[in-house]
């Protein structure tokens, strides 16, 4: 049995704070060895949108839409191998309600630790049943759906002396500023087979800093995101990181978020450092970068996402506009989907066809699916 620490000396961030230029009502279940953390759902926000721009003797029509109910949860079953190990992880999915209340499709968007835990995850979330979403008094698809499952040994755990001794090899290389010798240092790290999720929230901390040192805006992100996951649960206890490094976290992810075309997602992490206490200051900081994310979004000018598609093979984007096409394919795209609120279609892939979705659908989600190391350009087409 290793000697346990109950924490990691924090260094002082040193990423640059300026570049050169995630759905049903949330929730957490606890399921022994699992949490299933659920998002969310948009059409919840937009009703929320109505009443607060409604006056009191104005009566204005919300929605006929019903979001579906939860009626059976299945937990995952944790394996055995990573069990034994003592490791831990956590899995992101998407996924669709069908008219039945039985759930389609759904699709892993990230995970951390153990392969095991994609499979383990896929087979629980497929068990799930609702009574299904109504629309106008009729059954209907509810396609906005995410779900996080953390697999957690369970108790309170801190760093093995052997994970600090090596995470501390790697961040001294960091602080000298030797990014790639940083880079490779860090693999040993990821290597392992037995972190927990302490040790995987200050391993992709990590992880995302020397990104930012390499000028990989893309991967920092990613690898910010997955700190997160990793950071704590939904009720926001036993959490790895404090508020305040959170915080920054959420800015610097505002940030990269802007300069890489996902506005969806930039505005969404501005709107939870808006949810966290004694963070006027941060807000302050970005707010005009904010103002011109939402002036793009409303002009005549096109928004380009440039992606390159991960071992997963699949790609999510959240829209912020009605119309989007693909340009520069650089390898095998099969299949588009769009995932709106109460309607989807999937489709094959066209380059520079223009895909046009009815505003009535709500905001949508794209599902790309392709060979691994496809490089290609999502554009957000202006209505002009």
């Amino acid at each position: 049995m290793q000697d346990k620490q109950n924490s990691i000396p924090q260094r002082a961030m040193r990423a640059p704070l300026l570049l050169k230029t995630s759905l049903l009502l949330s929730g957490l279940l606890m399921t022994g060895l699992a949490t299933a953390q659920e998002l969310s759902l948009p059409c919840d926000e937009a009703e929320e949108k109505v009443k607060a721009n409604t006056a009191k003797d104005e009566v204005k029509r919300i929605s006929a839409f019903q979001p579906a109910q939860i009626r059976k949860r299945v937990n995952p079953e944790y394996p055995v191998e990573a069990a034994r190990r003592g490791q831990e992880g956590w899995v992101k999915m998407s996924y669709v309600i069908d008219e039945e209340g039985n759930v389609q499709d759904p699709v892993v968007d990230d995970y951390s630790g153990n392969r095991a835990f994609r499979r383990k995850a896929l087979n629980a979330i497929k068990r799930w049943t609702f009574e299904p979403a109504m629309k106008n008094g009729e059954p209907t698809q509810q396609c906005h759906q995410a779900v996080q499952f953390d697999f957690l040994v369970g108790g309170e755990r801190g760093a093995t002396r052997s994970f600090i001794s090596a995470y501390k090899d790697v961040d001294a290389i960091y602080q000298q500023s030797k990014y790639v010798e940083a880079d490779e240092a860090l693999e040993s790290l990821h290597a392992r087979n037995n972190l927990n999720r302490y040790e995987n929230a200050w391993l992709w901390n990590l992880d995302a800093l020397i990104a930012s040192g390499l000028e990989d805006w893309s991967r920092e992100l990613s690898s910010f995101s997955r700190m997160l996951s990793s950071n704590g649960g939904g009720d926001g206890k036993n959490n790895v990181f404090g508020d305040n490094h959170i915080a920054f976290v959420h800015q610097r992810m505002v940030i990269l978020a802007s300069q890489l075309g996902l506005y969806a997602d930039a505005l969404d992490y501005f709107e939870r450092l808006e949810e966290m206490e004694d963070q006027q200051e941060r807000l302050d900081e970005i707010k005009p970068l904010i103002s011109k994310v939402q002036e793009h979004i409303n002009s005549n000018n096109n928004i380009r996402v440039a992606v390159t598609i991960d071992e997963g093979g699949n790609w999510f984007h959240t829209l912020v506009r009605n119309q989007f096409a693909f340009d520069a394919i650089d390898g095998e795209l099969d299949t588009v989907e769009v995932r709106c609120e109460s309607h989807r279609e999937k489709f094959t892939v066209a380059e520079n066809h223009v895909w046009k979705i009815p505003e009535s659908w709500g905001q949508c989600r794209v599902l790309v699916e392709g060979q691994e190391n496809t490089a290609f350009n999502l554009v957000e087409v202006a209505q002009s």
